[in-house]
């Protein structure tokens, strides 16, 4: 094995482990200073948080037109690429930045319900999205050298310094005046760890040709993700002017609780299934063979967990002080977005199989789709039943599941029922024990129904799993045969 090999894989691992620490630590500490803002802010400054997350993405959109990936995608750089890609990115950004202060009244009116001081608030996002472009050259070059764990480093810190002034400033007594500080800390953090973990220093030269080379390349990768920007961060915007923030905030409060367990399993999910459907995307019989075991270890995972939290989430409004009171009106949201995302968490593997067997095409249809529907449904929803109505529309949305795994099948042969019946039924027997079930009274009372179904539940589990033959469950997962493959000895090892 040569060194450069060998260099390469060291470092693609501990990029990878990095890549996962990363998010879990992100999201846990996203989490924690979202529920800090639950229980200390009112309705009202978690509508805004809202927003405020969403326009970050959405202005990141607008000023980023794929240089990045652009010079990824280069097998050589040199500097007249790298400064070319950087003066560009920061021409767009001056220019993006300029005419969202000029706007400044217009998207004003747009939130009537904004208090004054809201302004600085937009010109800070504005601001800290000009630092950002900053961090894309050092970031580059990094990731060209396969050492992601030095961006990751950066990125952990803005993450920490943004929810840390959060939690602080909001448990002080702060509002809109937290979310400003930790928009510019988080920016001001993030240039300056970047650029200490990399040094870069622009130079004064640029190349119309290579700009147009990079331009045409980048536009085309960036197009990816418009769909995902209209169906998540744009649907925030429209529903911030359509609902008001106090109503916003009770519909962001019950989608956070409802996802947030399931967004864990199916990033990881995702992130280990991809390079092995990738692997196996000439063998029909392993690559439905894999799909099953995603499919098996998906939903072993996510049905006790959904049944825990629809059961449990009730109980925990009662226990913190304070909240039933604040959030009792979210608990019908609640409810709707964690049926919605059970739903759709079974097309996530299948778009993932689409991606990995090449057939981006027909992801993207499906994304379009799914964006099409969302909005349907939602401004229908919001227009019936008002802001309960976007969790209508996001369960209605769900059942379009169904699409690419019906399309699937021209690649694998796999049954969902088959993969998700025994954890289903068990689910079953969950609601079954804890609906209406006499519980001695000697168990704290909001918990006791809860504990003891999942008690019952987690017995069927284990009297499921080792009654199962090994045989059976190898049938069940067709992974025996896939670990007797010299092909799949070969992906180990690498």
């Amino acid at each position: 094995m040569s060194k450069e090999l060998q260099t390469v894989k060291s470092r693609s691992f501990i990029s990878t482990v990095s890549l996962l620490m990363q998010s879990s630590f992100s999201a846990i500490l996203g989490f924690a200073a979202f529920f800090i803002l639950t229980k200390q802010s009112g309705v009202y400054l978690l509508g805004i948080y809202s927003t405020v997350e969403a326009t970050l993405s959405f202005f990141n959109y607008l000023t980023n037109i794929g240089l990045a990936a652009a010079l990824m995608q280069r097998s050589k750089l040199d500097t007249l690429d790298i400064n070319t890609a950087f003066f560009m990115q920061m021409g767009i950004a001056v220019v993006g930045v300029t005419a969202g202060f000029i706007i400044t009244p217009f998207v004003m009116s747009a939130y009537p319900d904004l208090p004054s001081n809201a302004a600085y608030l937009y010109w800070a996002i504005l601001c800290s999205l000009l630092l950002l472009q900053l961090k894309m050259i050092p970031s580059v070059l990094l990731e060209k050298e396969i050492q992601i764990q030095k961006v990751v480093i950066s990125q952990l810190l803005e993450a920490t310094v943004f929810y840390v002034v959060i939690i602080l400033m909001v448990t002080l007594g702060y509002d809109i005046e937290s979310l400003i500080v930790a928009v510019l800390a988080r920016a001001v953090v993030g240039v300056v760890s970047i650029n200490v973990l990399h040094p870069w220093v622009p130079s004064l030269e640029f190349s119309w040709d290579r700009a147009r080379s990079l331009f045409t390349y980048g536009i085309q990768f960036q197009g990816n993700s418009f769909l995902a920007l209209i169906k998540d961060n744009l649907l925030i915007l429209y529903l911030g002017s359509r609902l008001g923030f106090t109503q916003l905030g009770y519909v962001s409060f019950a989608k956070k609780y409802a996802e947030f367990a399931i967004r864990l399993i199916m990033d990881t999910i995702n992130r280990v299934g991809f390079p092995v459907l990738s692997r196996f995307q000439d063998d029909r019989a392993l690559l439905s063979k894999s799909m099953k075991r995603v499919l098996y270890y998906q939903s072993l995972l996510i049905f006790p967990m959904l049944a825990g939290g629809m059961f449990i989430f009730a109980s925990i409004l009662h226990v913190i002080p304070g909240y039933l009171d604040k959030w009792q009106t979210a608990v019908f949201s609640f409810y709707f977005f964690s049926l919605s995302s059970l739903f759709i968490s079974f097309s996530t593997p299948f778009i993932n199989l689409f991606n990995a067997t090449g057939k981006v095409r027909w992801s993207l249809y499906c994304m379009a789709l799914f964006t099409a529907l969302t909005w349907i449904f939602v401004s229908l929803g919001v227009q019936w039943y008002g802001y309960m109505g976007v969790s209508v529309g996001f369960l209605l949305f769900s059942i379009s599941f169904l699409i690419p795994l019906f399309v699937s099948r021209g690649l694998v042969d796999v049954s969902l029922w088959e993969s998700i019946e025994k954890k289903c039924l068990c689910y079953c027997s969950y609601v079954y024990c804890t609906w209406d079930t006499p519980i001695p009274e000697g168990i704290i009372k909001p918990f006791r129904k809860t504990l003891f179904g999942i008690g019952t539940c987690s017995g069927r589990y284990l009297l499921w799993i080792s009654s199962a033959s090994f045989q059976q469950r190898a049938t069940c997962t067709g992974f025996r045969h896939l670990h007797q493959t010299q092909i799949w000895k070969e992906y180990l090892e690498f």
